[in-house]
């Protein structure tokens, strides 16, 4: 009978926290989750859940996707589809401020419908109009950043996975969620012909580590230089982790 070597394996410890003492807990984060904190301060996002539905490295991902960061809405001072769509690759949008005159069949909902709600007067890679989608679900509610940290636009067929969708791609925008850190802001903006827009994003943690509460709030009056033209937008938003 022949006896090979023998080989131990090594315990690896539980972690240690600042003052050396032994932790067991550890931090599992959700693949259908993308947390916009990551990109916070940055226009470069790492992550995404447009390639495969769960959370990816935006370098594994072979699609024509750009990432919108928070902190590119805040310095170019977009706010909607609108505003921002201007700025993004391949990508134009209808409306005062747009680049888009939406005539023709150039898109899906017909020029007539889509001149009354802009947000929806798109068209991405000059075929046709991209659907609107909040958190990966198809809606027609517009976005706006008062809530949103994160724009994911996805140029393309191959944006929708399931289900059948437009084939210029998909405009998604990630709702905040409530956190496990105490937040709070408020912001005001002061535009021409009058505009004002204030909003207010409220995060509370109730029990560490267990349950949240987050708030979020926009009155926005849009002021144009024809009279009496102007936009009325007010919105409330609440999401709670437990």
């Amino acid at each position: 009978m022949a006896v090979g070597p023998r080989l131990v394996a090594q315990t690896t410890p539980p972690p240690s926290n600042a003052n050396g003492d032994q932790s067991e807990d550890t931090v599992t984060l959700s693949p259908f989750v993308v947390n916009a904190a990551e990109d916070a301060g940055s226009y470069q996002a790492t992550s995404t859940l447009a390639g495969t539905r769960v959370r990816t490295d935006l370098k594994d991902v072979a699609s024509s996707l750009s990432v919108v960061t928070a902190q590119f809405l805040k310095d170019t001072g977009a706010t909607n589809n609108e505003t921002l769509l201007q700025y993004t690759t391949n990508t134009e949008v209808g409306g005062i401020y747009g680049n888009f005159a939406g005539v023709g069949s150039t898109f899906t909902e017909g020029a007539t419908e889509n001149f009354s709600p802009p947000h929806l007067n798109t068209r991405v890679r000059g075929l046709d109009s991209a659907d609107n989608t909040r958190d990966y679900f198809r809606s027609d509610i517009p976005w706006d950043s008062y809530n949103v940290g994160r724009v994911d636009i996805q140029r393309g067929p191959n944006s929708i996975l399931f289900g059948i969708g437009s084939p210029a791609g998909i405009i998604n925008a990630s709702l905040n969620t409530a956190g496990f850190k105490n937040a709070y802001t408020f912001e005001n903006r002061v535009g021409s012909y009058g505009t004002v827009r204030n909003s207010l994003d409220l995060n509370q943690v109730v029990v560490d580590n267990q349950l949240a509460v987050r708030v979020a709030a926009l009155d926005d009056h849009t002021q144009y230089r024809q009279d009496p033209a102007f936009s009325r937008d007010k919105r409330l938003f609440g999401a709670l982790q437990f």
